[in-house]
């Protein structure tokens, strides 16, 4: 009975929000709530950025792996900050028509066994699979580049001419004001806000907090906040 109970329940939410069986297909039977997919931020939003480093992962991979171990399938899925929720919510934002990208200081490294973009798409790959990573993330939707390679200071300029190239490239019209940024860097989110963007803060925790059960990175809580807040106004910096 109760299985055929949470059967029915998930085939009732799919009817309205086409991506919630997804979770399941990635391996997740996790069943989440209005308090996560509630879309009345979907109106005003055109497209929501995702940092990566320590943003979608736990530990910083320095945007290059060097050792074999680090590009193995089982150490990536435990590196990412959270990866059954980060399964569930890419396909639900991508299912409101809404695109998602990653826009990340990482750069290719010739001495690197994976860095720059083919990392990435690695962590994506494992996340979602080779060819449903790329529907959900297309090559034209990832901006990898370290400002410092581009005489730019990353302090002053933070991710702001990677969401210009993400834009430009993904052929999204939009006002500063619907795009949506979530970031581990309180640096980037605060100049994101300051040009009229919606920034939000992902606190990152070292290894040892992680352990002790704090929710590093874009986690399932930090996405609660936004839908509670109804993904913030424009010009918003919101720090948890």
């Amino acid at each position: 009975f109760f299985k055929g109970l949470v059967f029915t329940v998930v085939e009732c939410v799919h009817r309205h929000h086409g991506s919630l069986t997804e979770a399941s297909t990635m391996g997740s039977n996790q069943f989440y709530g209005a308090e996560f997919t509630e879309t009345l931020w979907v109106p005003k939003t055109k497209v929501v950025i995702f940092d990566f480093d320590k943003t979608i992962t736990k530990k910083h991979t320095g945007g290059s792996v060097t050792l074999p171990v680090y590009a193995e399938e089982t150490y990536i899925k435990e590196n990412f900050a959270d990866l059954e929720f980060f399964q569930f919510i890419a396909p639900f934002i991508k299912a409101q028509s809404v695109p998602i990208a990653i826009a990340s200081f990482g750069e290719d490294d010739p001495e690197g066994l994976l860095s720059g973009a083919k990392l990435i798409r690695k962590y994506l790959d494992v996340a979602f699979g080779p060819a449903k990573s790329l529907t959900l993330f297309p090559d034209t939707s990832v901006a990898k580049w370290h400002p410092e390679s581009r005489g730019k200071d990353e302090k002053k300029v933070g991710k702001q001419e990677h969401i210009a190239e993400i834009v430009k490239n993904m052929g999204i019209k939009c006002a500063a004001s619907e795009i949506v940024l979530f970031d581990d860097d309180s640096h980037n989110v605060k100049i994101a806000s300051a040009k009229g963007m919606r920034g939000w803060y992902c606190p990152a925790f070292s290894s040892k907090e992680i352990a002790k059960g704090k929710a590093t990175g874009f986690n399932r809580e930090v996405w609660k906040d936004f839908v509670k807040k109804k993904g913030g106004s424009a010009g918003g910096c919101i720090i948890m």
